[in-house]
């Protein structure tokens, strides 16, 4: 499957498949499926996708929230860029709150798994965590709204195991582009885990690596030590020291970086 998929998508899944259903298209194993056109054809989950991605975002007989939750259940039965492209435009272009709290919440599900779907991570390092337009939105409610919360509750301690440390790590380590003053306090927090120090160490390297990546290199720098990292772990003493003599990114001085 193009990842692992949560029991509380089964409904989204459920939405997809009887959606395709309705249009002659029926699973047939894994990476195939039968379109009853004229004449019948075998397809793949990508040209399933580049099908009825876009039909199901402009649907004019489903509701807005089910546009997204169809959508949403066809990325998990293909894992196909195709639909984030779709899906994407769909929500950017609705005003509708409810579609974009179903659509925020799709995501936050589907990064709180060991392993989440390929592109949807492409899709939020190369969109919404890339242009400064949306990376605050995204990343606010991807992880910062809740990690805020959760500081100011006293719970951050929740973020140490199950499906809430799940996403937190995957979007920590894919948070290189947010701006630095977006994200500098949840990375705070963050770094008050320790099993999340890892994924804190590998967002700091993202933020310094990144094309876009943003940080500050004193506070960066604060924030690494703090970590307390094991002396071996790869790429420390460089990230180290390019901070340390105030490089803020691998693009601005790429020779600053000694491997």
């Amino acid at each position: 499957m193009p990842g692992t998929l949560l029991r509380v998508s089964a409904t989204d899944i459920d939405l997809a498949l009887r959606y395709l259903a309705d249009v002659g298209i029926t699973p047939i194993g894994p990476n195939r499926w039968r379109w009853d056109d004229t004449p019948p054809e075998e397809m793949s989950d990508e040209d399933v996708a580049f099908h009825t991605a876009f039909e199901i975002t402009t649907d004019e007989d489903l509701a807005g929230v089910q546009r997204v939750h169809t959508a949403l259940g066809l990325l998990d039965l293909t894992g196909a860029f195709e639909v984030l492209i779709h899906l994407n435009a769909y929500v950017l272009n609705n005003p509708d709150q409810e579609v974009a709290n179903a659509f925020w919440a799709g995501f936050r599900d589907r990064m709180a798994v060991p392993k989440p779907i390929e592109h949807l991570r492409l899709h939020l390092t190369t969109f919404w965590f890339w242009r400064h337009t949306t990376t605050k939105t995204a990343f606010d409610a991807l992880l910062g709204d809740d990690v805020r919360r959760l500081a100011a509750d006293g719970h951050l301690p929740e973020l140490a195991t199950g499906s809430l440390h799940l996403r937190a790590r995957h979007v920590l380590e894919d948070s290189g582009s947010v701006d630095w003053d977006d994200k500098r306090d949840v990375y705070q927090a963050a770094a008050t885990v320790a099993e999340l120090r890892p994924a804190v160490f590998r967002a700091l390297l993202g933020s310094y690596h990144a094309v876009y990546g943003s940080l500050d290199p004193a506070e960066a720098l604060t924030m690494l030590e703090s970590l307390h990292l094991p002396a071996d772990t790869e790429h420390l003493p460089q990230l180290h020291a390019v901070l340390r003599n105030g490089v803020a990114n691998h693009y601005k001085d790429p020779a600053a970086w000694h491997p």
